[in-house]
């Protein structure tokens, strides 16, 4: 097949995020055709349960829409169905690094280099809300 040299070039200058934002869409779009026809419904009954209109739900069934949570959690109440699902994990799990604070200043145990603590660190850790710079 011929390829266009240009397109192939825009192509190539797509960033990650891009890509996974458009992959991310047409997935939650394929999940969403896919319970419509195990259900046996059609968008227009989407369009109908939602409040929408059939051509608010056909724009957002074409694989560019950005979806807000909301509608997808208003989307998996009408179906009964999950379309997204997170990975949820056990605290026990979750290995946290420890921050050493010392005197606004801190450090990584596994790092020997130290830094200025930032101003919402430095809020937080000793609930004072002027600016103070260390040097």
């Amino acid at each position: 097949m011929l390829k266009n040299k240009r397109l192939e070039s825009r192509r190539k200058k797509i960033s990650k995020d891009v890509e996974l934002f458009v992959e991310r869409s047409f997935d939650i779009v394929d999940r969403i055709h896919f319970i419509l026809q195990k259900q046996g419904k059609e968008q227009k009954d989407l369009a109908k349960a939602l409040g929408k209109t059939e051509s608010e739900i056909s724009k957002w069934m074409t694989g560019t829409h950005n979806f807000t949570m909301k509608t997808l959690t208003k989307i998996e109440a009408v179906l009964g169905e999950p379309i997204l699902q997170t990975v949820k994990q056990d605290n026990a799990e979750v290995k946290q690094k420890k921050i050493e604070v010392t005197e606004s200043v801190f450090s990584m145990p596994s790092s020997e280099k130290r830094t200025s603590l930032p101003m919402q660190f430095h809020t937080l850790f000793t609930g004072e809300c002027e600016p103070r710079y260390y040097a």
